[in-house]
This record gives C-alpha cells, structure tokens and sequence, in this order.
C-alpha cells in the first residue's frame, strides 16, 4: 500500500454514555391508550419504518405487564476524515445520516418509559400516539416527585454525594448545589429546605437487586434523580443490568404524581 492511499476516518468512541450516563424517562399514558392492546398493534402495523417517515418501529415484544418497542429513527451529522496525501494530512468535514434507536416501554399500570429516546425521537412517537389515539395532544403526562418522595429515595440511597435545590428565595439566584460526604444532613441543606425549596434532583448509590441473586455488577446503582421523574444511569466499567434499571425505575414511577400535559 502507498502512503498517498492511506484515509482515516475519525469515529466518536461513546465515552458519554459512561461518564454522563444513560437517560431514562417515566410519563404517564391516558389510562385508555395504555390499556389498548389491540389499538397498539394496529398503532404498531402503521409505523414501520418507510419512505414516507423519518422513523418507525423496527421491534416489538409484549409481556404480562408491557408492551416494548424499538424505535428507528436519523439524525444528521458532521464527521471528520483525515487525509494522508504527499506527505500532507489534511482534515475533512462531510455531512452524513446515521440511524438512531430508542427503546420505550408502555406498561400496563399506564406508565410509559423511555430508555435513552433522543427528544426529537421522544416527540416524534408522542406525536403519533396522539393522532392515532383521536388527535389527543396530551396523551402523555409529564410525571412530578414532591419533596416527600424525592426525601424518600435519598433516605434508600446507601449514600447520596450531591443534591440541588431551586426556589431558595435568595434575590441574586435561586439554585444550589450541594456536595460533599453527607450533603442531606447537612445544616445549610436543612436550612435551605425549610424555607421552601424544593428539590430539583439528586445524585445517589443504591444498593442492586441483581447483587443479591448473584446477579452481574458490581452491586451498585449510581443514579442522578430529577424532580421531573428523569433518572440517568451510570455504569462505570461495570454495565449496569436491565432488571436493576426496571425495578428502580418502578420504585419511583410510583412514587410520582401527575404534573403537566407534556408538550
């Protein structure tokens, strides 16, 4: 091979997944479309991937409790070549598609999770829901965790490393963050919270199911929980089970309530 024939083609190794986590994403479905199965099958039929879309769904599974389903859709992208020619490296941008697959689960208690769905994904198959199911624009409901709840996962967590509170009344800002060995039974937190704040989310450790039935892992969760019932997952080196991300994420769907219509 000539050294004027070599190209590289830079490729983004997925690190992000690993340090800034996998998101997951809980709503709530109107009690009529989660519970709908033939509905969604017929939903299912009309949204394979084709020509006239931009996305459809490639896969579905149904269980006792949901329905699952992955999602197909593109995104375009900028990437980056690198040129050996002459003795010269030259660096090149081209534009380019490449594909992009989410996972959601619609359970049968109405809840409706997304795994890792980009948002314009998100609101690509939300959108479809709604036009299928009668043209409802609100037929998922953004979930909202009080205080109680959000206390009451803190309290589970085997240690909680930082939380953030937002509405602290404070006239030049109105968030904080704080960290360190215990930050929850910390006076500064206490203080700011009886003034009414509220918690906007938290970074904790839980302990794994997996870990207890000689499961994979490392026997720990580390999660960052949000008041808006998003949650991400972070693995390490260590990948983080499927069913240890189910069942957590079912701790706190119930412990949510309705918010808002989501948009």
């Amino acid at each position: 091979m000539q050294r004027e024939q070599i190209e590289l083609q830079g490729i983004q190794f997925p690190t992000s997944i690993r340090e800034d986590g996998a998101s997951f994403e809980i709503l709530q479905l109107d009690a009529k479309t989660s519970l709908a199965s033939k509905e969604l099958d017929r939903w299912i039929s009309e949204n394979y991937p084709g020509s006239d879309r931009n996305w459809g769904v490639i896969a579905s599974a149904r269980s006792k409790e949901e329905v699952l389903f992955l999602v197909l859709s593109y995104k375009r992208v900028l990437r980056t070549r690198y040129k050996l020619q002459s003795g010269r490296l030259s660096k090149q941008q081209e534009e380019a598609t490449e594909p992009e697959i989410g996972e959601f689960h619609v359970r049968k208690d109405g809840m409706m999770e997304l795994y890792y769905v980009p948002a314009k994904q998100r609101n690509m198959v939300i959108q479809s829901l709604g036009e299928f199911f009668g043209g409802d624009k609100n037929i998922a409901s953004s979930l909202l965790l009080s205080n109680e709840a959000m206390a009451k996962l803190m309290k589970e967590a085997t240690e909680v490393s930082s939380v953030s509170l937002t509405g602290i009344g404070n006239p030049f800002f109105s968030d904080v963050t704080l960290s360190g060995s215990d930050p929850v039974n910390s006076r500064t937190y206490k203080e700011l919270l009886s003034s009414s704040a509220t918690i906007k989310s938290f970074r904790g450790k839980f302990q794994s199911d997996s870990s207890d039935s000689g499961g994979e892992g490392d026997g720990t969760l580390l999660v960052t929980v949000t008041s808006s019932c998003k949650i991400r997952f972070y693995g390490g080196q260590v990948p983080v089970s499927q069913s240890d991300i189910e069942d957590y994420a079912s701790r706190v769907g119930k412990l949510a309530k309705i918010s808002m219509p989501s948009e």
